[in-house]
């Protein structure tokens, strides 16, 4: 009897750890979605001490979480910029993601609100956002961005 209770200790030691695996190797898509926002919100992020040339290479690197043909009612990497030259340093997050994947696994909506803080200043700024991703080889990139208006 003993040795059954051990074997199927075993078995289900194996199984939780197979299945850790498995989740570590495999994300799912609302997993690496948040993985991938939380990386674009600290690539916008800068400090106050980041120089000129760090600036227009960060704002570069933006571009790499978006389709080419991404549909956004600002230009952003020239708003990127922009705040980069006008603020000494920004802190950007989004507190609230809620992701919505299609059936197909190829595309999502997410809803977020992003929220950014200059040092020194004590109010935050918030934009309520709903993007879409699409899944391009493993990545997955922002296709469109609407600001959703907020009722105040």
């Amino acid at each position: 009897m003993k040795e059954w209770f051990t074997r199927i200790v075993l078995l289900a030691a194996l199984g939780a750890l197979g299945y850790w695996a498995w989740s570590l190797v495999f994300p799912s898509p609302e997993k690496v979605i948040r993985r991938r926002l939380a990386e674009l919100a600290r690539t916008a992020s800068f400090s106050a001490n980041e120089g000129a040339i760090a600036k227009g290479w960060n704002v570069t690197l933006l571009a790499d979480y978006f389709t080419l043909d991404v549909q956004v009612t600002i230009d952003v990497l020239q708003a990127a910029l922009g705040a980069r030259q006008t603020v000494s340093s920004l802190k950007i997050d989004f507190p609230d993601i809620q992701v919505a994947v299609a059936p197909g696994k190829d595309s999502a909506v997410v809803n977020l609100t992003a929220r950014g803080k200059v040092t020194g200043q004590k109010e935050f700024y918030l934009q309520e956002l709903q993007l879409r991703l699409l899944k391009v080889k493993r990545d997955w990139l922002i296709d469109k961005i609407v600001t959703v208006r907020t009722l105040s």
